[in-house]
């Protein structure tokens, strides 16, 4: 699945047919074949019928290529098999969600272009039921589109879209093409299978580390261990022994200027070796002795900086950076005033680790900057970023560089940080060649882009009810922002990546650790810290009030039906409030993200210190699924992805490097230890389309923790569970 083309040659190279596009903004053009465009998002009715969709989703296995092509299908009601999904070329006018850049991540791919892409699918059936009643010689409004054909209800008579595509491609394009009713919906909502799987099992599929050419060499690298040292020197003579190495590369003070950026990108200091074939490079790299300087930065450890991250919790901190000063003002004084009603006041600590993304394929890139030209093949999730570092480091316009982007193994937001990208673009401008980088497992796990470690002190006024008249969230990230903030009562809008409950006089706060750690999204970036510290924090609130979990939520719930309806849908499929045996235990969470709602109930059983986690439920709304099948498979992924971080991962520094430098260290689940999983699909069809990739991924920690609570009476505030003496069993 790679494509790389400039938009003039894209429609030669679609020959025939009908090609529909969508401007910026949504504005339909139409483009008879062999003529170009500048288009957003690219339709073809091929003369054989077959209908391909260019496609501004990266696909790492979320199934977004797909899922667009689903989409589209439906409104031209075509036959799936005639369906096929292309890479769209990287160009401005076919940005994500009507911006200019390209990019995955947030869960978008279906939600952001839901509108446009059943416009582009419903003007393309119109024009092509308009030329298909023309060409039978009968009123357009006794025609309909069916399975790829235009079809005459009084006759029976019917033509096939490739045979009328030609004629279509001429005809005006309607400004407000009518949309299917969703009585009349084909695709949308059926388990189809992906159009990404069949090259997966039959080998086909082709990612970075496939990538061959002329003269190709391969690389690998060793960053500075202790983050913010440098590199003093390094003698390559013992890796220009190892047979096939070429090249020893130290980067030391590199930076490539980024297009419209205001600072460059700093590519870590590093020693790199290029051999002809990845082994050698290895070999030769693990071979060498290179001296850093680590400017004093090597004395931070586990616990040190976790220490360092929850005293930052007594800084006052700052509200969230985008509030202006009089709203700072009117927040701190509506919430000082709320607290001062409170008949009992209530406020608890919480603390996550930094996580590894710990992704089935490690960072890995291809560039070419030969002299005259910029070439790249990646996986990346933010492919225009791609496209400035090949202009930044070889000096050509953008539009003069290729950005070929492939499908990936997994990304988890980790790909959407190219570092990776400028190291294999530099290292192939200095020795004038392709280079292929790939990192080793060891090197991906220690210079990743983690999910910071994040501490977290929550404050509550409650009134003789027990119910909450004000509520400060306090956070301390190790590096960069979590926040977790709170909406209103007489909010009209759902929480969005937010407790699913309308809280009244909400303060968020927010203390910078700033230590030298690097950061980055993690599958439901702030999401997943901010769930397990509130979500834990409703259920301590729950027991001091002795109320029961789920009883208390619904009470949170009353001004959110559509929430509570989902938080009813998992307690009723779990059981809850079934006699358990004894060990055994319930526990419960709810949490909106990316316009979608999960609640998940996780059942556990504890002997001693060994806990096996048994089932967990999860009821789920994104308003409307176009894969039914899909959103199960991200549900479960989800699932497990938290589960394993919640049981045992945790990233470990010693002397300022991290030592969970593989998997024997940074321990992720196992499939004898996988539970069982129900996930119970919920549909709000007049709600906004929400995403699936990342929102079941934050409910499960606090349901897990909350669940071991119930079974033992021990109450846990931190991660992962192997901290607090636990064995998973």
């Amino acid at each position: 699945m790679v494509m790389s083309f400039h938009r003039r040659s894209l429609f030669r190279a679609m020959g025939a047919g009908l090609t529909l596009g969508l401007l910026p903004g949504g504005v339909m053009a139409v483009a008879a074949p062999g003529q170009g465009a500048t288009v957003n998002n690219w339709l073809h009715v091929g003369a054989d019928g077959a209908v391909t969709l260019f496609s501004n989703a990266q696909e790492m296995g979320q199934g977004g290529f797909s899922g667009v092509a689903q989409l589209l299908a439906n409104e031209l009601c075509v036959a799936w098999d005639k369906v096929a999904v292309k890479p769209a070329p990287i160009i401005d006018a076919m940005g994500m969600a009507g911006g200019t850049s390209h990019w995955t991540g947030g869960s978008s791919s279906i939600r952001s272009q839901w509108d446009k892409l059943r416009k582009a699918g419903a003007a393309a059936r119109q024009m092509l039921v308009t030329a298909g009643a023309r060409m039978l010689g009968v009123p357009e409004g006794d025609c309909r589109a069916v399975d790829g054909h235009v079809h005459h209800s009084p006759s029976g008579r019917r033509i096939a879209y490739g045979a009328i595509a030609d004629m279509a491609a001429r005809l005006p394009v309607p400004a407000e093409p009518k949309l299917l009713d969703r009585v009349d919906w084909t695709l949308v909502g059926q388990p189809l299978i992906r159009k990404d799987i069949g090259a997966k099992v039959d080998g086909s599929a082709t990612y970075a580390t496939d990538i061959k050419l002329p003269g190709l060499l391969s690389a690998t690298l060793m960053q500075c261990p202790v983050f913010g040292g440098r590199l003093v020197s390094v003698d390559p003579a013992p890796a220009l022994a190892v047979p096939g190495v070429r090249h020893v590369v130290p980067v030391k003070d590199a930076s490539i200027p980024i297009p419209g950026a205001d600072r460059p990108m700093v590519l870590v200091d590093a020693v790199v070796v290029i051999a002809d074939h990845w082994w050698a490079a290895r070999q030769g790299l693990l071979a060498l002795s290179p001296v850093w300087d680590f400017h004093g930065k090597d004395d931070l450890d586990t616990d040190g900086m976790h220490g360092i991250v929850m005293a930052r919790l007594d800084d006052p901190g700052s509200i969230a950076k985008n509030r202006r000063e009089e709203d700072e003002g009117a927040i701190r004084a509506a919430h000082t005033a709320g607290m001062a009603t409170a008949v009992k006041t209530l406020t608890w600590d919480y603390r996550v680790p930094a996580l590894a993304h710990a992704q089935m394929e490690p960072m890995s890139a291809v560039a070419d900057l030969s002299p005259g030209q910029a070439t790249a093949w990646t996986g990346s999730q933010f492919p225009s970023s791609v496209r400035r570092i090949l202009s930044g480091l070889s000096g050509l316009a953008e539009d003069k560089v290729t950005t070929n982007i492939l499908i990936s193994g997994g990304g988890f937001g980790r790909r959407y940080l190219n570092d990776y990208v400028g190291y294999a673009a530099y290292l192939s401008k200095q020795v004038a060649a392709p280079v292929k980088l790939i990192y080793s497992r060891e090197e991906d796990l220690s210079q990743g882009r983690y999910r910071p470690a994040t501490g977290c002190r929550i404050k509550v006024g409650l009134d003789a009810d027990g119910m909450p008249v004000a509520i400060h969230t306090h956070c301390a990230p190790a590096s960069g922002n979590v926040w977790v903030s709170m909406v209103s009562p007489g909010t009209a809008a759902q929480p969005d990546h937010q407790p699913s409950y309308y809280l009244p006089n909400p303060l968020t706060t927010m203390a910078e650790v700033g230590l030298p750690v690097p950061n980055g999204p993690w599958r439901a970036p702030g999401s997943t810290q901010g769930a397990f510290f509130f979500e834990t924090f409703v259920d301590d609130l729950a027991h001091a009030l002795d109320q029961d979990p789920v009883a208390y939520r619904r009470r949170l719930l009353a001004g959110n039906p559509r929430a509570l309806r989902v938080l009813d849908a998992a307690v009723a499929a779990s059981g809850w409030g079934r006699t358990l045996p004894q060990g055994t235990g319930l526990g419960v969470a709810i949490w909106n993200s990316f316009q979608s709602i999960a609640a998940q109930v996780v059942q556990v059983a504890v002997d001693g210190d060994k806990v096996r986690v048994e089932k967990v439920w999860c009821a789920f709304d994104c308003g409307t699924m176009v894969n039914p099948d899909s959103v199960r498979a991200q549900g479960e992924g989800s699932i497990l992805m938290a589960l394993s971080a919640s049981l045992a991962e945790k990233v470990e520094l010693s002397k300022g490097a991290v030592t969970t430098r593989n998997f024997d260290l940074y321990s992720l689940i196992r499939m004898d230890r996988i539970p069982e999983m129900e996930i119970i699909p919920i549909e709000s069809p007049d709600a906004p389309v929400g995403g699936a990739g990342e929102p079941m991924t934050p409910p499960l920690p606090p349901a897990l923790v909350n669940a071991i609570f119930a079974a033992t009476g021990r109450r846990l505030r931190s991660l992962p569970l192997t901290d607090h003496g636990f064995q998973v069993a």
